[in-house]
């Protein structure tokens, strides 16, 4: 019976080795991104926005990917004064199945910003926009949105995005 258990253990362990990995699930690797971007305010609380982004996270597949983000916004309505935002957020993305250099995707984002001086006035942080990562490069055009809030009175601030980068 041990010699039976034995070599069913290693028959086991040897069809493991030489199973094909398609037949194991997609394929996941590290996928780190560095990102910045500019904003033009729209709408009521219109402040622009200049970010430095980092995402740290997975590409799951070829057309899926997810990871953390850490960055610094800073939100003015001129050169001289403005408030610094330190946003902490999920990332996603779901490329087009092109197999080639070029992937065009879909992201969203979406997680919590504290402002840097006064902690207390954070709020949800969304974006949402398409793009596309050509070797290293990348780019994306969406929306994004910030919300500040204190106690009951929440102000969402508003913003076109364009984001430009390195994906590796």
């Amino acid at each position: 019976m041990k010699k039976l258990f034995t070599i069913l253990l290693v028959s086991l362990f040897a069809v493991t080795l030489t199973e094909p990995a398609e037949a194991a699930g997609p394929k996941t690797k590290y996928q780190g991104e560095v990102y910045i971007s500019g904003n033009l305010g729209v709408g009521n609380a219109a402040l622009h926005r200049f970010q430095l982004h980092t995402i740290q996270g997975a590409r799951i597949g070829e057309c899926f990917s997810m990871g953390v983000g850490l960055g610094l916004d800073w939100y003015t309505q001129d050169i001289e004064s403005g408030m610094l935002m330190v946003p902490v957020f999920a990332d996603l993305k779901l490329y087009a199945p092109t197999q080639g250099k070029f992937d065009p995707f879909l992201m969203v984002d979406l997680g919590y910003g504290f402002a840097a001086e006064e902690p207390q006035l954070g709020g949800l942080m969304f974006g949402a926009g398409i793009g596309f990562k050509a070797g290293v490069f990348a780019m994306s055009i969406g929306y994004h949105l910030q919300q500040l809030g204190i106690q009951d009175i929440s102000v969402g601030m508003s913003a076109i995005q364009l984001k430009l980068g390195v994906a590796f």
